[in-house]
């Protein structure tokens, strides 16, 4: 979660999926599909404080099973 936590941050500076997955060493497509859950979830950057990251990852994750 804090590499989700990161990814929202990055991006909310306007730095590109591209850029962003270099940093963090994991694909574009992943950090596409990461912003885009996000997204779907109505989570922006910043996070609000009391959001822990078993919520997080319930709100972003959960529909999948």
């Amino acid at each position: 979660m804090r590499q989700i936590r990161y990814t929202l941050r990055l991006a909310s500076e306007g730095i590109s999926a591209r850029a962003i997955g270099r940093m963090l060493g994991v694909a574009r497509s992943t950090i596409q599909d990461n912003l885009k859950r996000a997204q779907v979830a109505g989570l922006t950057w910043p996070l609000p404080g009391d959001l822990t990251d078993a919520v997080l990852e319930e709100r972003l994750f959960a529909r999948n099973g």
